[in-house]
């Protein structure tokens, strides 16, 4: 039966929301063949861990361990052959900023515009040498940068519209934090993470960047 719906939540510091865009990116036209409508959560999973008590998986050495080879795998999957954590993984986590402008993108500009600066920022910050979201003047610069894929295309947007993005992510901070809210209210404890609703309505979880298309 066609139809559905998946609400997609991720983070620029979540690796497998890397994975997760680079291969929805691929499958959008099947899936919109098929009624599948996608929607895009920018959320931050450092306020997921808070919430739900999860700690991150390279925390523990033996799924550190785990991901050495669980990343490079994935990472082949979708295509993605040069990938690297920044050493300053936790600092670099402090996503919220960037967030927020994605937020801001997702409220005043087409859905198309979200996905290309999120994929554009996830691919930035996962690469080598590892772009940094978190300082104001690298994130201005990066926004100024995108294009409509990692490897180019066109600009997404003009330096006044930069500026705008800058100026309007104080108007996305309450709403980042009841997004990461509610999507830990729904099961949530990691990124990234689906809310699948099938043809029939029925809506269930999923976690994980090779789980969400098992149930639509």
């Amino acid at each position: 039966m066609a139809g559905g719906r998946i609400d997609c939540y991720l983070d620029l510091a979540s690796f497998f929301s890397y994975i997760c865009i680079a291969d929805l990116r691929l499958n959008l036209d099947k899936l919109a063949a098929h009624g599948v409508d996608v929607e895009f959560h920018p959320i931050f999973l450092g306020g997921i861990n808070h919430l739900s008590g999860n700690r991150p998986p390279w925390t523990l050495p033996a799924k550190a361990r785990y991901l050495i080879y669980d990343n490079k795998r994935a990472a082949a999957r979708v295509g993605i052959t040069e990938y690297q954590a920044p050493d300053d993984l936790f600092e670099r986590a402090k996503t919220q900023s960037a967030l927020r402008a994605l937020l801001f993108i997702k409220a005043n500009y087409p859905k198309e515009k979200l996905l290309s600066a999120m994929h554009f920022l996830l691919h930035k910050f996962w690469t080598p040498p590892n772009a940094d979201v978190v300082d104001e003047s690298s994130l201005r610069a990066l926004l100024a940068q995108a294009t409509e894929t990692p490897g180019g295309g066109a600009k997404l947007f003009t330096e006044e519209e930069v500026g705008r993005i800058m100026d309007g992510r104080a108007e996305m901070k309450k709403k980042l934090i009841e997004d990461t809210g509610k999507v830990v209210e729904s099961g949530a404890f990691g990124c990234p993470w689906f809310l699948v609703t099938n043809s029939r309505g029925e809506t269930q979880p999923f976690f994980g960047s090779d789980r969400y298309v098992d149930f639509v």
